[in-house]
């Protein structure tokens, strides 16, 4: 069986007073990876009017110039501004690249033409792809969890609600450069330990980086994808105001991970379409 990911375009959106513009898109991946690591982190801390949620190296040794600093704000926070950095060296992220290369190879990935692939899926492996955010999410696992350390870390010190938990994890997510993979990047998915590193992705590669951090700090999240709309968001099981999506019983609200300042709830007009999405299970 095969499946495919296809470009679209951009729009602008008003949001509130400003003007942002949303790119989506959508796109698969896997590979699987045992990595032995260590992290170096800081206590998280308020300097001036900004609340620092310290430094995640991975491994240990990585050079700290090397790590990307992220500065975000949160609405309904105090301070508001949030700040982390995040470093991976680079001989991890050649292996996780390589390892996403190869995956694609095993899978038979061929690119047909911009932005259109056609692959091999595993046994049981629908058209959403469930089973290839699956297989990612479990081969980056250790890399991003050194990551959601921080995030764990100052929601504990700060006692923050779930609510306001998963405001800081989706804001911190919108806040990375939105970008479509190459054609040659199997599946059009980065793998998420890289996309904070590179500060890059686009829909999916963002969404599953979101869902692994949230899980992670007890929030229950999923991926909500939709093939007619060629997009990908996070579904976020708390309760409150917006478009929700069901999942048997449970509802899942709509999070926008592509644009920053994005709350919660909101869904972009252009894909406020609820029969088109489908909830990926946990």
């Amino acid at each position: 069986m095969a499946s495919s990911s296809s470009s679209f375009g951009k729009t602008l959106l008003k949001v509130f007073l400003a003007i942002a513009g949303l790119a989506s898109c959508c796109c698969c991946m896997g590979l699987g990876l045992l990595l032995e690591m260590g992290h170096e982190v800081d206590l998280p801390s308020v300097v001036g009017q900004t609340a620092d949620l310290g430094t995640a190296l991975i491994p240990l040794d990585t050079p700290p110039q090397q790590a990307r600093t992220y500065a975000w704000r949160v609405k309904g926070l105090d301070p508001s501004r949030h700040q982390l950095r995040y470093g991976l060296g680079a001989p991890l992220a050649e292996t996780l690249e390589n390892a996403h290369l190869k995956y694609g190879e095993r899978l038979k990935y061929r690119t047909v033409s911009h932005r259109k692939f056609t692959f091999r899926a595993p046994p049981g492996c629908l058209e959403d792809l469930r089973c290839i955010y699956e297989e990612l999410m479990r081969s980056n696992a250790r890399p991003v969890r050194e990551l959601g350390e921080r995030f764990a870390e100052y929601i504990r010190v700060n006692r923050l609600s779930q609510a306001q938990a998963a405001d800081l994890i989706i804001g911190f997510v919108q806040r990375i450069q939105y970008e479509l993979p190459p054609d040659e990047v199997p599946f059009g998915i980065y793998p998420p330990a890289l996309v904070p590193a590179k500060n890059r992705g686009d829909c999916d590669s963002k969404a599953v980086l979101a869902v692994m951090l949230l899980r992670q700090v007890g929030i229950d999240a999923v991926i909500l994808y939709s093939a007619p709309l060629a997009h990908a968001a996070v579904g976020v099981g708390l309760p409150g105001s917006g478009t929700a999506l069901r999942l048997g019983g449970r509802g899942y609200r709509y999070a926008e991970v592509t644009n920053q300042g994005w709350p919660i709830g909101m869904i972009p007009p252009d894909h406020d379409k609820p029969h088109l999405w489908t909830v990926l299970p946990p």
